[in-house]
C-alpha cells in the first residue's frame, strides 16, 4: 500500500512539473505564445489519447498543426460550463475534419468533486480530451480567473482570443470567425434539435 501511495504522489509530481518546468515561466497573454504543456486525460478511451502535448497540436514542431485549437478552462460546479462543453463537443465532431483541436481542462481539486467529473465525462461521451489539472498549475499559467475561460489558439500556437463566460445570448461564440480560419462554409450552427428535424 505503502509503495502504491508514493508511486501515486510520484507521477503527480511528476505531472505538476511537466507543466510548470518545460516553459521557463511563460505566461498566457493575448497575441503570445501559449504556454507548452503535456498532461494527462480523464477520457482516453473516449478521446484516443492518453497524454496531451500542445507542440503536438499547434506550434512549429508539431508535423500536421491543427488550423486552431479551443482550450477550455472549467470546473464541474460551473453551470456556463456544462453548457458549453455539449456545445464545443458538437463543433468539434463537425469541424475536426477541418482542422479543429478542443481542449477542456478541468481544475477540481476535492476527491468528490472528481468523482462527479469522470461521471458527467463518461455520460456526456465527450470525444475531445478532457485534461487534469487537480493541482490548478496549468490553471496559474494561463492566468484563469473564473470559469469558464477560453483560448484560441491559431496552428503557430499564437493565442489570437481569450473569451470569459459563456451565453450565447449576450456574448456569442465567434462561429463565423472560427469557419474562416479553417477555410468551412460560413453557416449558422443548427442546435441537434435542428439538424435532426432536417434529417428527418
Amino acid at each position: 500500500m505503502i509503495g502504491r501511495n508514493f508511486s501515486l504522489v510520484a507521477m503527480a509530481v511528476i505531472s505538476l512539473l511537466s507543466v510548470c518546468a518545460t516553459a521557463r515561466g511563460a505566461e498566457a497573454e493575448l497575441g503570445g505564445q501559449a504556454p507548452f504543456f503535456f498532461v494527462s486525460s480523464y477520457n482516453p478511451e473516449a478521446c484516443g489519447e492518453k497524454r496531451i502535448f500542445l507542440d503536438r497540436l499547434v506550434g512549429k514542431k508539431a508535423k500536421e498543426p491543427k488550423k486552431l485549437l479551443l482550450i477550455s478552462f472549467f470546473d464541474i460546479d460551473c453551470e456556463p460550463c456544462r453548457k458549453e462543453l455539449p456545445f464545443l463537443e458538437r463543433l468539434y465532431k463537425k469541424y475536426r475534419p477541418a482542422g479543429l483541436a478542443v481542449l477542456a481542462v478541468n481544475c477540481d481539486y476535492r476527491k468528490e468533486k472528481i468523482e462527479e467529473l469522470k461521471a458527467f465525462v463518461k455520460k456526456a461521451g465527450f470525444t475531445f480530451p478532457v485534461l487534469k489539472d487537480r493541482f490548478q498549475a496549468l490553471q496559474r499559467r494561463y492566468g484563469v480567473v473564473s470559469f469558464p475561460t477560453m483560448f484560441i489558439v491559431n496552428q503557430l500556437g499564437k493565442i489570437e482570443e481569450i473569451r470569459v463566460g459563456y451565453n450565447e445570448k449576450k456574448k456569442p461564440f465567434p462561429l463565423e470567425e472560427v469557419q474562416k480560419k479553417l477555410g468551412v462554409k460560413v453557416e449558422a450552427f443548427k442546435s441537434e434539435k435542428q439538424e435532426v428535424d432536417h434529417a428527418g
